[in-house]
């Protein structure tokens, strides 16, 4: 079962944003308390709940399996995967035990109707090129448009930005209803 989240998700969505970050079993894992502390880990989720925020979690014999989220960031505060200020980059991680179930793709499907429902031009991620999980991203529509450090910059796009769509429909920036 997929459902958005809420905030009181969050200390799962750092404990799925802690599996994105050791996706390899080869790599020594420090503790999630200790990662916490960390600032390229924290400031991925602080401040959870602004603007633009927005998670979906996946249930699977009574437990918490996996979730998938993405937020804006602007030129100035951004994340590994940032494209523009108008793409909400996104995070994906399924609880070992449920991988290769296809929850991580219900997850990102839902992530992608839901942004493509609020009008968003795209999304875009980052991912390690060796993560088996770039196959899935692929075959949901992401493509390689640049790289940071060792990982990849992928994109979705989705639609005609909101600003575009405003022009069209000659609303001139004023809100109408979806």
């Amino acid at each position: 079962m997929i459902r958005q989240a809420t905030a009181l998700d969050l200390p799962f969505l750092e404990e799925m944003l802690y599996e994105a970050f050791f996706w390899s079993g080869g790599v020594e894992r420090p503790a999630l308390v200790e990662m916490r502390a960390r600032p390229e880990f924290h400031s991925l989720l602080a401040g959870w709940g602004r603007t633009g925020d927005v998670a979906f979690s996946a249930h699977a014999s009574g437990a918490a399996a996996g979730a998938a989220w993405f937020r804006l960031w602007t030129p100035a505060a951004h994340s590994y995967g940032f494209v523009d200020h108008e793409t909400p980059e996104l995070g994906l991680a399924v609880v070992p035990r449920f991988r290769r179930q296809g929850i991580g793709r219900q997850l990102l499907r839902s992530l992608i109707e839901y942004a493509g429902q609020q009008a968003y031009p795209s999304l875009s991620l980052s991912v390690a090129p060796g993560n088996p999980a770039r196959a899935l991203y692929e075959s949901e529509g992401f493509r390689k448009v640049g790289e940071v450090g060792t990982s990849w910059t992928m994109l979705r796009e989705l639609s005609k930005s909101r600003a575009q769509k405003s022009l069209l429909s000659g609303s001139q920036g004023r809100d109408e209803p979806r």
